[in-house]
């Protein structure tokens, strides 16, 4: 009889030795948690487990979480081996020193002397030998760590665990189920099948988290009745649904909220609500106290209050040393491809999420390149 997807999984982290967990570059928090209850669940079945995520900063809205174990990049990935036959010669003493960025061995056999034929160089087998990737449609939107180690990628067996229309199925085996609500939901689901005994209140935190994260508190119209009853059995499991809610929607600094006000003031609608956009100023993050880095979060607020909005568009300046440059960012609410429809700007990102550099001398000419051409791929 064949073995089912999950069959397969177990059978895979069964044979591994270590298991790499990733998620995209522009993350989520469900793919945070997501990835965090799997890597845990790992961890308690005796399995040595790393999540690496490009260029990763801890969040203060998801501090609640174990966040310092999401490292930046993929470390130590693969050995070089240097191998020296002493079968003839013995060895008498072996030493080495690091100078002039040059790593120097000295080896003293115990009779005769060693030749060149005696020394052989290879590569030994990759740190890991199982990648997870979480809530991520495609590998390139991973960022450098793949960009550096294609090879890693390519070579290495790939579990593929999504929820998003957008997914390449790239995965050698591919957990993408369109109808779940969060990428989480399907995190635990393999989980359970594995042995729900191990769930603790941790792991129910975490995965109650991706839940509410990516259902933004279960507003969003992909909450399902098995999503709503998972949120339950989660509770019973002991996930802390009170500390969730509050460090994810209840906890906003007062600095972010006018930020947040000016941005809103200035929104602009077309396309019959299809598309929705703003621009922000330096001096608006200037006179807030704010970074960009906390625009993120009104995209979500946008999406639930507006269900019409296919696209969302925001524009900012952005101060680079003496300079001002204008940075926008693209985000797909239905099954669009955002990289696709900005790529006239080279974005970088994801197909949910796309971010650009506009070569325009203010706003309002950046707004009009920006509106023409996502106008233009919507018609």
């Amino acid at each position: 009889m064949a073995f089912t997807p999950n069959q397969q999984i177990l059978e895979l982290v069964r044979k591994s030795r270590q298991i790499l967990v990733v998620f995209k570059k522009d993350w989520s928090g469900d793919a945070l948690a997501g990835s965090l209850a799997l890597a845990g669940f790992f961890r308690r079945l005796g399995k040595k487990a790393d999540i690496v995520c490009d260029g990763f900063k801890q969040p203060a809205n998801f501090s609640f979480l174990p966040t310092f174990e999401v490292k930046t990049q993929i470390q130590n990935l693969q050995k070089f081996v240097i191998s020296i036959g002493t079968a003839k010669t013995g060895l008498a003493e072996f030493e080495y020193d690091h100078s002039d960025s040059k790593l120097n061995i000295f080896i003293t056999p115990t009779t005769g002397q060693l030749a060149k034929e005696d020394l052989a160089t290879s590569l030994a087998d990759f740190k890991y030998d199982l990648i997870f990737l979480i809530n991520t449609s495609d590998l390139e939107s991973l960022g450098e760590i793949y960009h550096q180690q294609p090879d890693f990628f390519y070579l290495t067996p790939k579990i593929n665990i999504d929820h998003h229309h957008q997914n390449e199925h790239y995965g050698n085996i591919n957990l993408v189920n369109l109808a779940a609500a969060s990428t989480s939901e399907i995190v635990y689901d393999l989980i359970a099948n594995w042995d729900s005994s191990l769930i603790d209140e941790d792991l129910a935190t975490y995965i109650l988290t991706g839940l509410i994260a990516a259902t933004k508190n279960f507003k969003t119209p992909e909450v399902t009745p098995h999503t709503l009853n998972l949120a339950g059995i989660l509770i019973n499991q002991g996930a802390r649904r009170e500390q969730i809610v509050q460090s994810l929607y209840q906890s906003r600094f007062l600095s972010t909220l006018k930020l947040w006000g000016r941005l809103l003031s200035r929104l602009n609608n077309d396309l019959d609500d299809k598309m929705v956009w703003s621009s922000l100023s330096r001096e608006d993050f200037l006179e807030t106290a704010t970074s960009p880095d906390e625009l993120i979060d009104v995209i979500d607020e946008l999406i639930v209050s507006m269900p019409k909005t296919e696209v969302v568009i925001l524009l900012y300046e952005e101060a680079i040393g003496e300079n001002i440059r204008i940075q926008a960012v693209a985000y797909s609410a239905k099954n669009l491809d955002a990289m696709f429809m900005a790529r006239k700007f080279n974005p970088q990102g994801s197909k949910e999420l796309a971010k650009f550099i506009v070569p325009a001398s203010n706003l309002a000419q950046a707004e009009h390149e920006v509106l023409t051409e996502i106008k233009k791929q919507l018609a």
